[in-house]
């Protein structure tokens, strides 16, 4: 399966990163240079930066088109793609599970990370292998770094891109069309939340997108976020109104002493 990782070209050191996993995992990871915020058109910005619940930032947007231009190749190709950003670790068991995932059927994308907060997802898991399992994903709202998108789920994707744009993640794990799975366990997790839960990262690894924001105020300017913003809040209250009927709302984790050894792995590699 073809794997590639999304990189600004300032970022070398995450780009190393990126490769000394490739090389330890025996996987070959393909750079695609993200799209830089500064480069990002005034009509873009104006053609999608406020056509979600709050308006984007523009680093927000520079990930969206940087995953964007990776859904056209995708859209069109013959076989799913695994894409990743340059800040997830990785799990050993991904290139067993590769192989599986290939071969799957009637699948728009299937989510490898854990972002340690709870999703909406089905009742039981599918075996894809031994040890690993498909729930479907109903809904998520974060983690873009690590997934396998299939052809005909670039296509909806980018149908759907021509009506506007949101935080990848949103984009991603709230399109209701999209037949979109998550695997269990987890088979990775960005370096800051690693970081978060006391494992030893590399200094300043912070994301470059997340950043605190205003609240938005009420005004009639930005009456059509809050109106968006609403119809998320009602599609959200009927997520939750399924838990009665099967349902799950619940975390999907990584194995902790996956990632501990992932990264102990790559620091000897740094020795060298």
């Amino acid at each position: 399966m073809r794997a590639v990782f999304i990189n600004l070209d300032r970022a070398a050191d995450r780009r190393a990163f990126m490769e000394r996993q490739a090389e330890r995992l025996g996987l070959g990871f393909e750079r695609v240079p993200a799209v830089e915020a500064p480069a990002i058109s005034e009509s873009d910005v104006a053609r999608l930066g406020r056509s979600w619940e709050r308006p984007l930032t523009r680093p927000e947007l520079g990930c969206f088109l940087s995953h964007h231009g990776i859904w056209r190749q995708v859209a069109s190709g013959a076989e799913p793609v695994l894409v990743l950003e340059d800040d997830v670790v990785l799990s050993p068991r991904l290139p067993r599970l590769l192989p599986a995932m290939a071969a799957l059927e009637d699948v728009d994308l299937v989510n490898l990370e854990s972002f340690g907060r709870r999703r909406f997802v089905g009742r039981e898991a599918k075996p894809i292998t031994q040890g690993a399992g498909l729930l479907r994903l109903h809904r998520d709202k974060s983690g873009s770094a690590a997934y396998v998108l299939w052809p005909a789920g670039a296509r909806k994707l980018l149908d759907r891109a021509e009506r506007g744009a949101a935080p990848v993640d949103a984009f991603l794990h709230q399109f209701r069309a999209l037949a979109s799975f998550q695997i269990e366990p987890a088979l990775g997790m960005q370096l800051h939340l690693l970081a978060a839960q006391g494992l030893a990262v590399p200094a300043g690894w912070a994301t470059a997108i997340q950043a605190p924001r205003k609240r938005l105020t009420i005004s009639v300017e930005n009456l059509p976020f809050h109106a968006r913003r609403l119809g998320t809040q009602i599609a959200l209250a009927g997520d939750h109104l399924m838990r009665l009927f099967g349902r799950r709302y619940r975390r999907v984790d990584v194995a902790k002493a996956e990632m501990e050894a992932a990264l102990a792995g790559l620091r000897d590699d740094d020795d060298v």
